[in-house]
């Protein structure tokens, strides 16, 4: 009865490179996502989670170079995307490649916008993500199952001005044709997609704290960066004190703490982009209470 409700284990990802362009004004966004695939049985169609996301193309390219295009249907009912290939795809290793359409909901969960007003009174949008449990479907096309594990290579295009934050570091940032910046992230540890997170808008980030090695920075809305002090020093000492306690270092390239005025959760522990209430990170020593 349970494997009804799980995707067939015949395609199997182990790498996305997943390109995403947010329209904050609009509250739409498009991606491009290339998945290293794993086919462990002849097939000629591959099933994954998507909702609310148009797949406008979707092709595969077998293991002896070849395409086959891909024609798309959707279960809105099970939240899942059916690629019918236009040939067999045969065991071994492949590409999937897809381009697809999605929203900027209201809903604070998947790719979401979440809102503030800033000190000038002017009203701010931002782009943020929250996937756990099953909501990273409504960014990209994906196995959304914890055991589908993968490695994510995530790049955003973003206005120039916006801050850009993922899972790992920034790699590279480079100007556009049409004004915007590409900003590239390196590639993550093998992981669940409900880890994966991406946030765009108007943030202000702090100077990165140094702990053993790794970059500690609290992300937050324009103008409140005197109440990311005791973040800073609240998650170096909490970084310190578990690498010390299980003996094991810690796994990402950097730690982003975010502060996000919208957010339906305490905090997400999204690998290196732990996301969190803005109350709940933002502090000001000197009027909070002790909770």
């Amino acid at each position: 009865m349970v494997d009804q409700y799980r995707l067939p284990r015949s395609v199997t990802p182990s790498r996305y490179a997943i390109t995403l362009e947010p329209d904050l004004r609009a509250a739409r966004f498009s991606g491009r996502e290339t998945v290293e695939i794993q086919v462990a049985e002849a097939v000629d169609q591959i099933v994954l989670n998507s909702i609310e996301l148009e797949i406008d193309e979707a092709w595969v390219e077998a293991p002896d170079g070849a395409r086959l295009d891909a024609t798309v249907t959707y279960d809105e009912a099970t939240e899942r995307a059916t690629l019918a290939l236009s040939g067999r795809l045969a065991a071994g290793q492949a590409t999937l490649h897809t381009t697809f359409r999605g929203i900027l909901n209201d809903k604070l969960h998947g790719f979401y916008r979440s809102t503030f007003t800033g000190q000038d009174g002017a009203s701010h949008v931002i782009a943020t993500t929250q996937f756990e449990a099953t909501d990273a479907r409504r960014a990209f096309p994906c196995w959304d199952e914890p055991e589908a594990k993968a490695s994510f290579e995530i790049t955003l295009v973003v206005d120039e001005g916006l801050t850009a934050l993922s899972n790992a570091a920034e790699v590279r940032r480079t100007p556009t044709d049409d004004g915007r910046l590409e900003v590239r992230f390196a590639e993550t540890m093998r992981m669940s997609t409900y880890l994966v997170a991406f946030i765009v808008g108007p943030l202000e980030v702090t100077e990165p704290v140094d702990v053993d090695g790794t970059p500690l920075r609290i992300a937050h809305p324009l103008g409140k960066s005197k109440l990311a002090s005791f973040a800073l020093e609240s998650g170096a000492f909490a970084l310190r004190f578990f690498q010390d306690y299980f003996g094991l270092p810690y796994p990402g390239d950097k730690l982003d703490l975010v502060a996000v005025p919208d957010f339906a959760f305490g905090a997400m522990e999204n690998l290196g982009c732990i996301t969190f209430r803005e109350v709940l990170l933002l502090i000001d020593p000197e009027r909070a209470t002790q909770p």
